[in-house]
């Protein structure tokens, strides 16, 4: 069996609904996600898939789904959408201050096996229909590179996300 994995890092924020610990405040991370693929054979370049095709189909779309956004559950972003809108008015009004009266581009929108972004007020968020855990992130990754990549030959071996790297892993995996 050949193996091949790869990985990137994305920071985000995320709310863990009803915790019971400190996870229910808003909180983030440089999250690491990576993913693992396998063949018993090999492509005709000797490939199980090249890296650039794992990185362009399946990481290189989640980073831009989740960079530098706050991560919640549907349930959650139901809830507090309304709220959120005026303090995204707020944040994004900061940079008057520093930049006057310069227009900023648009921020583009991408929906990605279930998961959206939204823009209340401005400010980036990545609705799940999931309560997004580490564990359900590492879940959500592998049906993504499933429907992304998994074929005749192909099989994800597995998901993992690293919520945490220093100054230790702190490491879901789905398989």
């Amino acid at each position: 069996m050949y193996r091949i994995h790869r990985s990137i890092d994305i920071s985000f924020s995320h709310h863990v609904r009803g915790h019971s610990g400190p996870c229910v405040n808003l909180h983030g991370h440089t999250w690491k996600f990576e993913v693992g693929l396998q063949a018993e054979r090999l492509d005709g370049e000797g490939f199980v898939i090249d890296f650039g095709e794992l990185k362009r189909r399946v990481l290189l779309p989640c980073f831009q789904l989740l960079d530098h956004s706050l991560a919640v559950g549907a349930d959650t972003y139901e809830e507090v959408a309304m709220l959120l809108a005026p303090v995204g008015e707020r944040l994004l009004a900061s940079r008057a201050v520093i930049h006057g009266d310069r227009t900023f581009p648009e921020p583009e929108g991408l929906t990605l096996h279930g998961a959206t972004n939204r823009f209340p007020g401005g400010m980036k968020l990545t609705v799940f229909p999931f309560n997004p855990t580490s564990e359900r992130l590492a879940s959500w990754l592998y049906g993504l590179a499933g429907a992304e990549l998994a074929d005749d030959r192909v099989q994800v071996a597995y998901a993992r996300i690293y919520e945490t790297l220093h100054p230790v892993e702190s490491v879901a995996e789905f398989s």
